[in-house]
């Protein structure tokens, strides 16, 4: 079986997720000045299997928070504000973790590390991670609607754009080249990435996401996520795999316009034409759309402070 459940589907996505080439790789680090990958911290690493790992308990959580001092104070800080706080105050990790609960601290986690690792002071990093924990928290709201769980399908959404983020921090005044083109509503960012550097934001995110061991599913979301949609009748409204879950929520969050500055009108613009594909490949064609990107806008205001690591 392939991503579609059909293997004459399966080629696409199976190219996708063929391991970077040493040929790919070497461009990609010469062009971006990068002679070795940093490694992926220890208790990073950690804290994203944990995010994906179903089985993961709170004193998982407990146990990798306590052996970082300001990542202790960041959850005990989250769980005593008014999103999480429910009567006395709360001063030690056991309780904060408890009382901010599994499923929410899977994605807090997640997007402290991955703001961590990727620091960078450029201005358009703020509005790729606005975008990413976009389609983090509609992958988490509408994985209800399929068989994924919550925490897997949030990490997947917000590593999504990682290739993006690492472009940015490592050739800035190249990439400036490429929102140029983009807000001009010419290209695609894919497009405009291949014009100026000859490979995409999803070649080196599937490429970092090997390096770094990211969980299976966050790979295939990387790789496939500007894939075409499934064409084939029975397959649509089956968007129970992480990589087409997460490029119906990468659209939904463009139409919302998550992430983007002014100028960036026309890629809005394409993403709202292309948006009746995405809620039909989620299985929701029949339901209100323009009443679900309010509420997902309104969702996303409510939740977005807790993921921007500064905020809280």
């Amino acid at each position: 079986m392939g991503l579609f459940g059909k293997k004459k589907q399966s080629s696409s996505f199976s190219a996708a997720l063929a391991k970077t080439s040493i040929a790919v790789e070497m461009r990609m680090k010469e062009t971006l000045g990068i002679q070795k990958l940093e490694s992926m911290p220890v208790q990073a690493a950690r804290a994203f299997q944990l995010a994906s790992d179903p089985k993961a308990t709170l004193a998982d959580f407990v146990k990798i928070i306590e052996s970082d001092e300001a990542l202790s104070a960041r959850i005990i800080r989250i769980a005593n504000s008014v999103y999480f706080r429910r009567g006395e105050e709360v001063n030690d990790i056991a309780k904060a973790v408890a009382s901010i609960g599994l499923n929410e601290l899977r994605c807090l986690m997640s997007a402290t590390m991955l703001r961590s690792l990727l620091q960078g002071k450029h201005s358009a990093r703020e509005q790729i991670w606005a975008n990413s924990v976009g389609t983090a928290i509609c992958c988490r709201t509408l994985s209800r609607q399929t068989n994924l769980a919550e925490g897997e399908a949030f990490l997947a959404g917000l590593l999504h754009d990682v290739g993006k983020l690492i472009m940015i921090r490592k050739s800035a005044k190249q990439y400036d080249k490429v929102l140029s083109i983009v807000s001009s509503g010419a290209k695609t960012f894919v497009q405009a990435e291949e014009e100026v550097f000859d490979f995409s934001h999803v070649d080196v995110g599937k490429w970092v996401a090997e390096k770094w061991n990211f969980p299976a599913p966050a790979v295939a979301a990387i790789a496939f996520h500007h894939g075409a949609w499934p064409q084939q009748p029975e397959q649509k409204g089956k968007g129970t795999s992480h990589a087409i879950l997460v490029k119906a929520c990468d659209v939904i969050s463009h139409a919302c316009g998550i992430g983007h500055p002014p100028v960036f009108r026309p890629f809005r613009v394409r993403a709202e034409e292309e948006i009746h594909l995405a809620f039909e490949q989620l299985g929701l064609a029949g339901q209100d759309h323009s009443g679900m990107l309010e509420q997902f806008r309104k969702q996303f205001n409510d939740e977005f402070a807790l993921y921007h690591v500064e905020n809280v």
